[in-house]
């Protein structure tokens, strides 16, 4: 069988991302690293005062803030439009240029575009999530049903006093975009240098064991470099991922924001040192969500999906 033959299916691999991506966000501790990560850039707040505030009014159900509806319809479209958009890029690399591209470059490019699809779908639920995980008001919202709630009116209300339905994917006229344009380019940079990273690792533990690039490593060896090589891609885009969330945090909404005057105010406050904290903040929660979206995205769906194929294949 050839290569091209045995690359995933892109619309199967949509729903198992999909899938994977959800159980991970809820289960899996990544809804609450990506908040607290959010809610570090924007406030500067430690993390235990932070993780405090969460359950203060409603125990531990409060690190799911923000999940219901928004956070989970962003889960399942983060990962279905990247699985979707990592697999059509893939085996449309793997078609047209089979040879005069490696198999490594096709690697990093096809996560490169997975993260374009995924910026270009997500956008929109980005934004909701990050108004809500700001929004002051939303820490006394009361149970998790009220908190669910809350969420679907502060979406509401975000539809009604910014432009209408329109305003989920650009802002009122003659006010600039909140983060969209950036939103596009930061999620194919961030998976770009994730893939590339992990592709780097991956070659460095072949040269350590000995290994040709056609011997394929165990799931631990994948496992490991998938951890590694989003560690390194989180601390290499960290600036980029702040500068969005401060564009689209609660108290700027409605208001016009630019990347070089949020840096140029904090350098007149607080020198190198403060822009330097400011572009690195959340960076402990950032690392984490990202190495393990790496691992979820990269390797556990594609076990899932090669799970699935071989048992329907075995029945």
């Amino acid at each position: 069988m050839s290569e091209y033959k045995k690359t995933e299916n892109p619309f199967a691999k949509l729903f198992i991302s999909g899938g994977v991506t959800i159980f991970f966000e809820a289960l899996g501790g990544g809804h609450y690293f990506e908040m607290v990560k959010i809610l570090k850039q924007t406030t500067n707040n430690s993390y235990a005062t932070i993780t405090k505030r969460m359950i203060a009014n409603k125990g531990i159900v409060g690190i799911l803030d923000g999940f219901v509806p928004w956070g989970a319809l962003q889960a399942s479209i983060k990962g279905s439009s990247f699985g979707f958009g990592e697999a059509a890029a893939k085996r449309l690399l793997e078609r047209i240029a089979p040879d005069s591209v490696p198999k490594w470059q096709r690697e990093i490019l096809s996560g490169g575009m997975g993260g374009f699809v995924q910026g270009i779908v997500m956008s929109p639920m980005l934004l909701l999530k990050t108004r809500v995980m700001t929004d002051p008001r939303f820490r006394t919202a009361g149970g998790f049903i009220q908190t669910s709630i809350h969420s679907m009116k502060l979406g509401g209300e975000l539809i009604r006093t910014e432009g209408g339905l329109m305003s989920l994917t650009k802002e009122p006229k003659k006010k600039k975009k909140k983060g969209h344009g950036r939103v596009f380019v930061k999620r194919f940079a961030d998976w770009t240098t994730r893939y590339g990273f992990v592709v780097l690792v991956e070659h460095g533990m072949r040269k350590q064991l000995g290994l040709s690039e056609k011997q394929k490593l165990s799931k631990t060896q994948e496992m490991v470099s998938s951890l590694a090589g989003g560690t390194l891609s989180a601390l290499a885009t960290v600036p980029i991922d702040v500068t969005v969330s401060l564009i689209q945090q609660a108290s700027k909404k409605g208001q016009k924001v630019s990347v070089f005057e949020i840096y140029r105010e904090q350098f007149r406050s607080g020198g190198l040192r403060g822009t330097l904290q400011l572009a690195t903040r959340g960076l402990v929660a950032r690392v984490t969500h990202v190495a393990l979206t790496v691992l979820m995205m990269k390797n556990v769906s594609s076990w899932c999906y090669s799970f699935l194929v071989d048992f329907t294949v075995k029945k």
